[in-house]
């Protein structure tokens, strides 16, 4: 019998995150490492402490509550996400996660139910990209993140290492400090709003997420003549622009038949004046899929037609898709069975700390829809009855892992 989980004080609990770096427009600022963060964070861990968790900050700046297990020696479960937000964000992402995990303890905590697993609930620090290139906590405590990326900048120009020192931390200490070995937690499953409309468009309450999408980046240069836009005949003219307008379609297309996304985000056209012809278009291009191979497939034929059109095609980076643990996210199917709640498989197009928790235990996310597909907005919105049912799916999850996992 699975303890009712109380959905009343999890949206009050969101009700009153919202407040702490409210602006007045509506949207939140607690960018990492400000004062509302702090707060905010501050506001969690007391709240982690009011169910009967032992809390500590480790050195990246994770706030992480115990809740302690029945039987010695087995590795906690991790619930988890994170509070800080981008600039003018909303007030489900992330927040939702932490805070369903929170409720999730209060409900055991209530119910006096101890666990066979010890239940960790982290709030990571800096997931949002205003921290350079964002999941900094996960990352540190994941053993990936670099110097190079502490000593990039942030969002408002100052080096991330500027950030950490600012909030008491040791921008070297954060390199290793945080960083927990593989299989010290038994599986990590992170709650959060959809960021799309895929579920609210098909009715359905519940996302599992098969796995978090690689992303491959390339910059696309055409090379053209630049001349004079009034007394260049258009059967004489180089244009650049002209050379790279087939090619943007290509992209479309290309994704499109395959089942992935790409898309063109940035555009530097030289020299850039109303009366003279492009005389170098260069493109930013990134696809995102959930299968290498397709990733692969699609790489080849956007290489060939950038060479077809004209273009050089330049891979600058590649992030290998993430694919959730299978015994996971049967979990999480059993759970929403037993709740009676419908659900579909899906993958997710942006980044998230379970991606970076997947190389030291097994992972898995379970998506609610976001109204509209609107987020990283004052508008971003998920109903009550939603949030509700996402947290209650988190903690049947969780009974059934605590269960089933490390059993011979």
């Amino acid at each position: 019998m699975i303890p009712l989980l109380d959905g009343e004080q999890l949206l009050q609990d969101l009700e009153t995150l919202a407040q702490i770096g409210a602006a007045p427009g509506g949207g939140l600022h607690r960018i990492a490492f400000s004062p509302a963060d702090r707060a905010g964070r501050d506001w969690v861990e007391e709240q982690m402490r009011a169910v009967g968790m032992q809390v500590e900050t480790d050195a990246a700046g994770n706030t992480i509550g115990r809740y302690p297990g029945g039987e010695l020696g087995l590795a906690p479960i991790a619930l988890g996400s994170h509070t800080d937000t981008v600039p003018n964000g909303g007030r489900f992402d992330g927040a939702l996660g932490v805070l369903a995990a929170l409720a999730c303890v209060r409900t055991l905590h209530e119910a006096g139910v101890q666990l066979r697993h010890p239940v960790e609930v982290i709030n990571f620090t800096a997931e949002e990209a205003t921290m350079s290139s964002g999941t900094l906590g996960s990352r540190a405590m994941a053993g990936s993140l670099t110097a190079e990326a502490v000593a990039q900048a942030a969002y408002d120009g100052r080096p991330v290492a500027d950030h950490l020192r600012a909030a008491g931390l040791d921008p070297t200490a954060v390199l290793d400090q945080a960083r927990r070995p593989v299989g010290s937690l038994a599986a990590y499953l992170e709650l959060h709003v959809e960021q799309s409309g895929l579920l609210e468009a098909a009715h359905i309450p519940i996302g599992i997420v098969e796995g978090i999408v690689g992303i491959r980046r390339y910059n696309v240069l055409f090379q053209g003549y630049a001349n004079h836009a009034g007394t260049t005949p258009m059967t004489e003219r180089k244009d650049a622009l002209v050379m790279a307008a087939p090619f943007i379609l290509t992209v479309r297309d290309v994704a499109v038949e395959r089942g992935i996304v790409g898309t063109i985000g940035t555009l530097w056209l030289e020299p850039g004046a109303p009366n003279v012809i492009p005389g170098r278009v260069e493109l930013g291009l990134e696809i995102r899929g959930l299968d290498e191979t397709v990733l692969a497939d699609a790489e080849a034929e956007l290489a060939r037609q950038a060479k077809q059109a004209g273009a050089t095609f330049e891979p600058v980076s590649t992030t290998s898709p993430t694919l959730s643990d299978p015994r996971l996210m049967a979990a999480l199917a059993a759970a929403c069975d037993e709740l009676g709640l419908a659900y579909r498989r899906m993958p997710s197009g942006a980044g998230h700390d379970a991606m970076r928790m997947a190389s030291i235990t097994p992972q898995a996310m379970l998506f609610v829809p976001s109204r509209g597909g609107v987020s990283h907005s004052p508008d971003e919105f998920t109903e009550a009855e939603h949030c509700i049912a996402g947290a209650r799916v988190l903690l049947a999850a969780l009974l059934k892992l605590d269960a089933d996992l490390d059993q011979a």
